[in-house]
């Protein structure tokens, strides 16, 4: 379905907010800031050791994840590559060994375990995330499914007077997607088809099904970025929902770290394509001055060119391609 294929965030990081309760774990200081790049600089650290602290900031200081939980999770990752070299070796343990300084009968021992964890179907995952990936095909399943032309009522429900709509229509904000309005079964309908849809791409048993608890974490994360508005109206017995803007972001420091991991892991695997000089892969790296009173305007600009150059290769049933990118701030030093 074109909905979850043909995706397009392209956003500059907003201020940071959050609706709900702050949560003492999380700080909303930029952790990469001038003090931290000052550290790392007198320590000298390596690019390879500078990607692991960063990796670690993000985790334990942004995501909220404990110091042992860390370090189970780097202990896990380590224990996988070992496993990984031994299947590419052929499943000999003498050249696995060899390759990662690991004593072969360590090496037979994470062997034994990790095979473990296949058969039994355990995931080697210790460090989670509960962000949903799919969230950013909704605006386009929304329009796809429910689209509004002007004139019409933006809710279809007949016993609504003229005025009624209009009250309706006057709570919208400015500027919102050509979509119709849903009312609360309508709305949690296109959460279940959006959930069903993005499970065909896992085997059976792999799939998740679409529980209570997860159906309202959905709705939460979709109002509290604020990609979706509920709307109460008093003359209405149920609440409504109205799609208002084109994409799904993260709003508040824990879930825009959420997804930076994934952001991040999404690129290592790319840039491993590289690499090994795999067909169809493009690295980019553009070094440049702009002026300061036109660096929005200049962001701005790659964002249409980005949507216009999507738009007209994207084909249904295509060919599945990603493009990820960040702009930003030169620091001194780099290429």
């Amino acid at each position: 379905m074109s909905a979850l294929h043909h995706l397009a965030i392209h956003e500059q990081a907003p201020p940071y907010e959050c609706v709900t309760s702050p949560d003492p774990s999380v700080s909303n200081v930029d952790p990469f800031d001038a003090d931290f790049e000052a550290v790392l600089s007198r320590l000298k650290v390596s690019s390879a050791d500078r990607v692991l602290v960063y990796l670690a900031i993000s985790a334990m200081k942004l995501g909220g994840h404990r110091y042992g939980a860390f370090l189970d999770a780097a202990t896990t990752a380590a224990k996988f590559a070992v496993y990984l070299s031994y299947l590419e070796q052929a499943k000999n343990v003498r050249k696995t060994s060899f390759l990662h300084h690991v004593e072969p009968k360590r090496v037979r021992a994470i062997i034994k375990e990790v095979e473990e964890l296949l058969a039994d179907g355990r995931s080697l995952t210790t460090l989670s995330n509960q962000e949903p990936y799919y969230l950013i095909g909704l605006p386009y399943l929304w329009q796809e499914k429910y689209p509004w032309q002007p004139g019409s009522p933006r809710l279809l429900r007949h016993e609504l007077t003229p005025n009624e709509q209009d009250q309706l229509a006057a709570q919208l904000p400015p500027e919102i997607p050509n979509a119709r309005i849903l009312d609360l079964f309508e709305f949690l309908d296109l959460i279940k088809l959006l959930h069903t849809t993005s499970q065909e791409e896992y085997p059976p048993a792999r799939q998740m099904p679409l529980s209570d608890a997860l159906t309202e974490h959905i709705k939460f994360r979709l109002i509290h970025s604020g990609t979706v508005i509920q709307l109460d109206i008093p003359f209405l017995s149920i609440p409504v929902f109205a799609l208002a803007r084109n994409h799904y972001a993260p709003r508040g420091t824990r879930e825009r770290a959420s997804t930076m991991m994934d952001d991040v892991a999404r690129f290592y695997k790319l840039m491993q394509g590289w690499v090994a000089e795999k067909a169809g892969i493009l690295r980019a790296l553009e070094v440049f001055d702009v002026e300061p009173d036109q660096r929005d305007e200049a962001l701005a600009e790659l964002d249409r060119l980005l949507q216009a150059w999507a738009d007209k290769y994207h084909r249904d049933g295509g060919y599945p391609m990603v493009l990820q990118l960040a702009a930003g701030t030169r620091e001194p030093g780099e290429a």
